[in-house]
C-alpha cells in the first residue's frame, strides 16, 4: 500500500466549494426526482396499473438517489467545514 499525499492541482481548491457542489447536486438530484414522480403521477392517471408499476419500480431508486446526494453533502461538512 502506497502512501499518497493530495495531488497539487486539489489543493488550491477550497473546502466550501466543494461542499458547495454537493449541496448543489442534492438539489439537483431532487430536482430531477420531483419531476419523476410528477410524471409518474401523470401516468398513474392515464393508465393506474401501469402508474403503479412504474412507481413500486422508479420510487426506490430515487429515495437511494436523493438520500446517497445529500450524505455526499453531510460527510463534507463534517469533515472539511469543521
Amino acid at each position: 500500500m502506497t502512501d499518497e499525499k493530495e495531488a497539487d492541482w486539489t489543493k488550491s481548491i477550497a473546502s466550501e466549494t466543494i461542499c458547495r457542489y454537493f449541496y448543489i447536486l442534492f438539489f439537483v438530484v431532487a430536482a430531477i426526482a420531483g419531476v419523476v414522480v410528477l410524471a409518474d403521477i401523470y401516468i398513474a392517471t392515464k393508465n393506474p396499473r401501469l402508474g403503479l408499476l412504474s412507481a413500486l419500480r422508479v420510487f426506490p431508486t430515487l429515495l437511494i438517489a436523493i438520500l446517497n446526494a445529500l450524505f455526499f453533502y453531510i460527510i463534507c461538512a463534517r469533515t472539511l467545514l469543521k
